[in-house]
């Protein structure tokens, strides 16, 4: 990986539009990527506030200029010890075609992928909600795609809340 470690504080303005451009954090020392192109802002932590029968990963959502997101946690996803988010902690905001908001403990920076990723397929046929997995000289990096992590069936329970909410 090649890149800079910058200020958590950038936004979609100070990235390329290559897709092999990642913007790398971590969640209980594990190393996560996703694409810098879907980029919006990383924000320090707020209060969430949770949610009924949210979708698999989902622990609530936030007011993000008076738009409410999902908020992703990847150990709730993963299944990974829970951890109440703190107030040194981020939200990454992705756009999509709905945004939403991603936990993540540190964030890293901006880094270009220089060399192959490896697809999941070639690890674990089936693997739900990563994109792939890159060999760095210190150990891996898990890439994910916003898209993948929740299905159709997750999309219709957060588009039921946000019209719950009248939004």
């Amino acid at each position: 990986m090649v890149g800079t470690v910058g200020n958590p504080s950038f936004s979609q303005s100070s990235v390329c539009e290559d897709s092999k451009d990642i913007l790398v954090f971590t969640v209980r020392n594990v190393r996560f990527g996703i694409p810098a192109v879907l980029l919006d802002h990383v924000i320090r932590m707020v209060a969430i506030t949770p949610v009924d029968d949210p979708p698999r990963g989902i622990v609530g959502i936030i007011n993000y200029h008076g738009d409410v997101l999902p908020v992703f946690s990847f150990r709730r996803y993963l299944s990974l010890d829970e951890k109440s988010p703190a107030i040194q902690d981020f939200l990454i905001i992705v756009k999509e075609e709905r945004h939403m908001a991603i936990i993540a403990e540190t964030i890293s920076g901006v880094y270009h992928i220089e060399d192959e990723v490896i697809s999941p397929e070639q690890l674990c046929a089936g693997m739900k909600g990563i994109t792939g997995i890159y060999r760095c000289d210190d150990g891996l990096l898990i890439i994910s795609h916003p898209k993948d992590l929740l299905g159709i069936e997750d999309q219709e329970k957060i588009s039921a809340i946000r019209e719950y909410l009248d939004l």
